[in-house]
């Protein structure tokens, strides 16, 4: 599995739905409310062993966004 399909798995876990893209953003999915975030954000850390800063995770308003933090991290 790489990156964009172990990311993309974890946004579905996180929001509960299949329904989840390259093209998810907080603005297309409903599900993604600011509860699932912080929740999506403890999942990536938890997943790919490492630490986000609060202004880290405010930028990841979208799947490509989270894409970028979690390579600048690795």
């Amino acid at each position: 599995m790489n990156l964009e399909e172990k990311i993309l798995e974890i946004m579905r876990e996180t929001f509960e739905t299949q329904d989840i893209s390259t093209a998810t953003s907080q603005r297309n999915c409903a599900r993604w409310d600011s509860l699932r975030h912080l929740t999506l954000a403890s999942e990536l850390e938890d997943a790919f062993d490492i630490d986000l800063e609060p202004e880290e995770i405010a930028t990841m308003t979208d799947f490509s966004h989270v894409l970028e933090m979690i390579q600048s991290k690795l």
